[in-house]
């Protein structure tokens, strides 16, 4: 949205973001007493800052070390109020960790995005662009911007993140409504969602926040909205700098709504929910916060459906496209950070041109060489007259 969300994107962000780039739970200040208390605690984040290796945890039944990095999903296997190592497990396999050095994540056993029954199909060619576009498709230049990471990022919905109701506050302190902190924490993060009560709160800065009566919601302004599996979010000003000098005095106003097209995912054959397959086209109609959604960094919009979470069950987080194949970025395909969610980004002159032989003063630290398969490449249109063929607002 046009205001920060994920993280991590993580639930990333994106979600920073990340995901959002993707964090889903809301994280608790003292870890000791709740790992006991709630049964909603499953998952656990690992927390280990400065360590370009991970850091150790003890194999319970063996001599083996596992190493961890900082921002993996573990599901805890069992512990006691004594213990001062926790047993994790991941696809590692199982060990002991410090529990000074997880961080637990919430979530509401029995939510299901993907049975939701507002239609997520994609909206058609059609509705996003004008006749002339649509006709002059096979008549265009196409420009390769090079290949994408993705996340996923979703309507937060107050269902899935009850709990304690608190004021809601417009950007001028009025009282708007109520809702569940641990709700509008993920607005905060998703840019939008949906109360028990229906009404749509979008994220305003600040800790205020603003209602709106669209269908799905707000894109990064000019009069944009965003539609599930149509939307992709980017950062405006690397888009520029991908586009050089193919756009003059190129900015977020010139570009907004530039019509996308992944090869890879109409390859797919991926069936939506209206029974045809997806196209491959998108609009880059939306955008997050620049400390996760920069560079070769896109976050895919999904609607009501799971932004693909690694802190909690699959059940939870499905969408179409991760059910497809489709992987997003995860916290651990960075491999160093200087703080919970300050990560190392490798600098583009240091990106690996081949991931699978690293050069010396290459980079191996970020999704570049961790992750090279999650890339999609992503192509645009420039009419004859040179101009970029965008959706409608």
């Amino acid at each position: 949205m046009a205001f920060p969300r994920k993280t991590i994107p993580f639930p990333t962000g994106r979600r920073d973001g990340i995901l959002a780039f993707l964090t889903v739970g809301l994280a608790i200040v003292s870890i000791f007493p709740l790992f006991s208390q709630s049964p909603q605690i499953q998952f656990a984040k690992i927390l280990c800052l400065r360590s370009v290796s991970g850091c150790e945890c003890r194999n319970p039944d063996s001599d083996f070390i596992l190493r961890l990095f900082h921002g993996e999903a573990v599901r805890i296997d069992g512990f006691r109020d004594d213990e001062e190592y926790i047993r994790v497990n991941n696809e590692k396999g199982a060990c002991l960790y410090p529990r000074k050095n997880l961080k637990p994540l919430f979530y509401r056993d029995g939510f299901r995005p993907m049975e939701s029954p507002k239609d997520h199909s994609p909206k058609s060619l059609e509705f996003l662009l004008t006749s002339s576009d649509r006709e002059g498709l096979d008549r265009v230049t196409v420009f390769n911007l090079g290949k994408y990471y993705p996340t996923y990022y979703h309507l937060a919905v107050e269902d899935a993140y009850p709990g304690t109701l608190v004021t809601v506050l417009s950007p001028s302190g009025r009282e708007i409504g109520k809702a569940s902190a641990l709700f509008l924490e993920q607005v905060r993060w998703e840019g939008s969602g949906i109360a028990k009560d229906g009404t749509k709160y979008h994220f305003a800065g600040n800790g205020r926040y603003e209602t709106y009566d669209l269908e799905w919601g707000w894109g990064a302004g000019y009069g944009y909205q965003v539609y599930p599996y149509r939307t992709i979010a980017v950062n405006f000003k690397d888009l520029c700098a991908k586009l050089g000098p193919k756009v003059s005095q190129c900015s977020k106003s010139k570009t907004i709504g530039t019509l996308a097209f992944l090869p890879e995912i109409r390859e797919k054959r991926i069936r939506m929910p209206n029974g045809k397959i997806h196209d491959g086209y998108f609009c880059i109609n939306d955008t997050g916060s620049p400390e996760y959604i920069r560079g070769d960094r896109m976050d895919i919009f999904v609607g009501l459906h799971g932004g693909g979470s690694p802190y909690q069950p699959k059940e939870q987080s499905r969408n179409i496209f991760l059910d497809a194949g489709i992987q997003p970025l995860v916290p651990w395909d960075w491999k160093f950070y200087t703080s919970e969610k300050q990560r190392e980004w490798c600098s583009e002159d240091r990106i690996p041109r081949d991931p699978s032989r690293l050069k010396e003063g290459e980079c191996s630290l970020d999704y570049h060489f961790n992750a090279p398969e999650k890339g999609w490449e992503v192509k645009v249109f420039f009419r004859k007259d040179g101009t970029l063929v965008r959706c409608k607002p």
